[in-house]
């Protein structure tokens, strides 16, 4: 059996554009027969890495990806095995990882960027074709860029929410980056706009949801919710605590329940937010990963009030020292 190519992105708007782009413009004679395409979500991404058989791929690429000690560790075997690593991101906490992964073989292209996508173009030398454009700024404005252009910021949405809805739905993912794969353009995607709509208006509810219940601790707005919730919400919460922090101008912490964990999401227009991860982890344990303005962690299954309540202390302490020092909390 001839070896395969594995490529994991994760599972968002960001990450399936960095798919499509990849494999268009490094491995179109490879696609669709000797790829193997997956997406992920961080606190799963270590698993989801050991789903490809090591004795049946000839490399890994991993984009939009934020790496972590566990992950880390389960390249080792990659790498020892002679499978070529490649690594395409822009989190800011895989930054603390580049030395290391070199060393161990690992060829990884990392920096700030807007999104993974404008990362390639930077740094890959891709040229695009007009719509491969209108993509990147897609990803740009789906991790938070700013755009005045309604034709983007509408796509944008729709191609954000529409995988938010179902993080899970791989198959979803992968039809999207068929579809690009074809020459299709997603705003004639079907499939994309029902899903969009249903995610549209349940986003909407969960924003008046988190609104009404939030703690409000002068800066910063915590919302806690049920695992019943958290299945009912999926994958909209963080578009929903972005929507909090525009909204009312604060850092937005949605804690919510699911099951065997806590995951906190947290939305920061002080850029704060890894820095609230690292004091939360640090005093629940758990790991934590993401970007200065927007992060999120997963700790231990626990009391959800139990959280919230360390929680109102710890957002203090970080919205006190976080400003005038973040390196005490290692950022």
């Amino acid at each position: 059996m001839a070896k395969k190519h594995a490529i994991l992105a994760h599972g968002d708007c960001d990450g399936v554009i960095s798919a499509f782009l990849y494999l268009k413009h490094f491995m179109p004679d490879a696609y669709p027969s000797h790829i193997s395409l997956g997406f992920t979500q961080p606190w799963r991404a270590t698993a989801e890495v050991n789903t490809f058989r090591i004795d049946e791929c000839s490399s890994l690429v991993l984009l939009d990806v934020a790496v972590d000690k566990e992950l880390f560790s389960h390249l080792v075997n990659y790498v020892m095995s002679g499978v070529s690593v490649l690594i395409i991101d822009h989190h800011y906490t895989s930054s603390m990882w580049i030395e290391k992964l070199k060393k161990l073989g690992v060829r990884i292209i990392w920096d700030i960027a807007p999104s993974t996508p404008s990362l390639m173009v930077s740094k890959l030398s891709i040229t695009l074709n007009p719509y491969e454009e209108i993509l990147v700024r897609v990803a740009d404005v789906c991790e938070g860029s700013e755009c005045n252009d309604n034709y983007i910021t509408q796509l944008s949405d729709k191609v954000k929410l529409s995988i938010s809805i179902d993080p899970g739905d791989i198959e979803f993912m992968k039809e999207i980056v068929d579809v690009l794969m074809h020459g299709g353009c997603l705003e004639s995607f079907k499939k994309l706009e029902v899903k969009y709509r249903k995610a549209k208006w349940l986003l909407n509810k969960l924003v008046n949801i988190a609104s009404e219940r939030a703690i409000d601790m002068g800066s910063v707005l915590i919302s806690g919710f049920k695992e019943a919730e958290t299945r009912i919400f999926a994958g909209l919460f963080g578009i929903a605590a972005t929507e909090i922090a525009r909204k009312f101008n604060k850092d937005s912490i949605f804690v919510r329940k699911e099951e065997g964990k806590i995951v906190v999401t947290i939305r920061s227009q002080r850029g704060l937010a890894l820095s609230y991860c690292k004091a939360v982890t640090s005093h629940f344990g758990g790991k934590y990963g993401g970007h200065r303005e927007a992060a999120s962690a997963t700790l231990p299954d626990m009391n959800l009030d139990e959280v919230i309540k360390a929680l109102t202390t710890i957002v203090n302490q970080v919205s006190e020292s976080g400003i005038r020092d973040m390196s005490r909390y290692g950022i």
